[in-house]
């Protein structure tokens, strides 16, 4: 009777313990699909099971992490951490994360360092979860890719997540090469990890539309290994939401399905009407939740009008909700085209240059294409001018210089003639001293710093011109048809330059000569030519 009763106990007891692991399993797999509402729900159920379990702890903490409680997720922690589980390695890691999401970053490393020193550097459980915690704003990657590192060399170690993380981690360092080869390590020890795949293509959808090939069919392959992977089938939904409404109404049918329900997803429906072009019914949609919802209504809403107005026509709205959105949305709910839409509203209303500089500013500042930025300072520019606004227009054409690391000779010369323009001189022949420096053997670099420093030396007197427009004359003499224009500029100011501060009536008629020979009908310089033959005759 005592066996059987002994062998009860222990089926029990190992019953309790792959139930408990099991459900773990499910908390951490609604983590990876950003269910976040359900995965707190299942996280509570297995620390409510077993309140003493490190592990169950530490993910009812990381869900919390995900959701931005980071007071939850430490009070978790401390009660978590009372009596026997006061020196517990993977929850002193845990705890040295919540410290690092309160930038207490010396006290962080201090956790992370002694979780190392008490299992001796040998769990793997305790590195990766290092690593893991590393990827907080006040993170250190290359320490916690050092961590992750060491866990792979560990015998026995299979991990996928290590390498998904670990490639978050290079993501944080902008090493996207880095990432990707991470997140292929992932899918040599689990093949079927949708959430690898998924990640490789948010790596590739940086990169611009020229990738949605690759991009559109990684989120595809993820979504094919774990159908119920909301995040790339809502990153698709995103994808076709301004490019075709129906098939973004699939995948939004498919992720209302994988998704929690909650103001989120309410707005997201609502957001369906103006892909759609619905706009009258986006606004009435946003204003029922709004109104129903109250503080927990998403912010996104006053986006959504914003954007409706906008569409509308109607640019006080449009501003004032888009506004209004800034103040109230999290960060990672802006986005860069929101900015821009503000700016031009904002442009539209007439409203002070400062603040439209600022949303452009802002729109730049958020994005981390290249491309995206040259845009977005492309698009200011072209505002201003069509606005009548020269000297804004020359600064943002000067930004887009900063910007681009591969500066193109349209990029200096559109900036450079732009500054010319807006009178200011010294700034258009510093980027004209630029342009001639990379392209010594072409004529506009020449041409107008000698243009640029005849305005700033305008008595001639210095001669700052003078280099700059003999050495314009040698390279435009090779095609003086083309340059004939220009070449007329220039002859005419050496004309000047020699015969009202060099005295020199010979060399400065020879310059009008040449003139006359390209453009034999110019009567100034035939006037001028006649002025000097007199004046030498008289000398004579």
């Amino acid at each position: 009777m005592y066996k059987l009763m002994l062998i009860f106990s222990l089926s029990l007891f190992f019953g309790i313990g792959i139930s408990s692991a099991q459900t773990i399993q499910d908390g951490k797999k609604l983590l990876l699909q950003q269910r976040y509402q359900s995965a707190k729900s299942t996280m509570e159920k297995v620390v409510a099971a077993g309140p003493t379990n490190p592990e169950s702890i530490y993910w009812m903490a990381q869900v919390l992490f995900e959701m931005k409680d980071i007071s939850g997720a430490k009070e978790v922690l401390r009660k978590g951490m009372e009596g026997a589980n006061g020196s517990n390695p993977l929850l002193l890691v845990a705890m040295g994360q919540a410290e690092l999401a309160e930038k207490k970053v010396n006290d962080a490393r201090q956790r992370f360092e002694t979780a190392v020193s008490l299992t001796k550097g040998k769990d793997i459980a305790v590195l990766v979860a290092i690593g893991k915690a590393n990827l907080e704003e006040a993170g250190d990657p290359a320490y916690g890719i050092e961590k992750i590192k060491a866990a792979t060399l560990i015998k026995n170690f299979k991990d996928a997540m290590a390498h998904v993380y670990m490639g978050d981690l290079y993501r944080k360092m902008m090493d996207g090469g880095g990432a990707v080869s991470s997140y292929e390590n992932a899918l040599l020890v689990d093949p079927k990890l949708a959430i690898a795949k998924y990640k490789i293509g948010k790596v590739y959808l940086t990169q611009g539309n020229e990738q949605k090939d690759i991009f559109l069919g990684k989120f595809n392959d993820a979504i094919t290994d774990d159908p119920s992977f909301s995040p790339a089938i809502y990153d698709l939904y995103v994808y076709y939401f301004m490019r075709d409404v129906n098939k973004a109404s699939q995948y939004f049918n498919q992720y209302k399905l994988n998704a929690d329900a909650g103001p989120a997803l309410d707005y997201e429906e609502a957001s369906l009407q103006f892909a759609a072009g619905d706009f009258n019914n986006a606004i009435r949609k946003a204003d029922a939740l709004l109104q129903t919802q109250g503080a927990n209504a998403d912010s996104r809403l006053y986006r959504l009008k914003g954007y409706s107005f906008d569409k509308l026509g109607d640019s006080v709205n449009a501003f004032s909700f888009l506004e209004t959105f800034f103040q109230k949305a999290m960060p990672e709910q802006v986005n860069p085209d929101n900015y821009i839409v503000a700016a031009l509203n904002a442009a539209k209303l007439k409203l002070s240059p400062d603040k439209i500089d600022y949303y452009f500013g802002m729109s730049i500042e958020s994005d981390t294409l290249v491309a995206n930025k040259l845009d977005y300072a492309k698009k200011a520019s072209d505002f201003y001018k069509r606005a009548g606004n020269t000297v804004k227009s020359a600064q943002w054409l000067t930004k887009i210089l900063s910007i681009n690391p591969k500066i193109s000779k349209v990029d200096l010369y559109n900036a450079g003639f732009e500054n010319f323009k807006a009178t200011q001189y010294q700034l258009a022949d510093s980027i004209f001293s630029v342009y001639k420096t990379q392209f010594p053997n072409e004529v506009y670099g020449h041409y107008w710093s000698f243009r640029s420093r005849s305005v700033i030396d305008s008595t001639m007197e210095l001669g700052l011109a003078v280099p700059d427009c003999e050495k314009f004359i040698s390279i435009a003499e090779l095609d003086k048809s083309k340059n004939k224009s220009t070449l007329i500029t220039a002859y005419g100011y050496m004309a000047g330059y020699n015969a009202n501060v060099k005295k020199d009536l010979a060399i400065a008629k020879s310059f009008l000569e040449k003139i006359i020979e390209i453009d034999p009908t110019n009567q100034d310089a035939i006037k001028n030519r006649d002025i000097i033959d007199r004046a030498l005759a008289t000398k004579k």
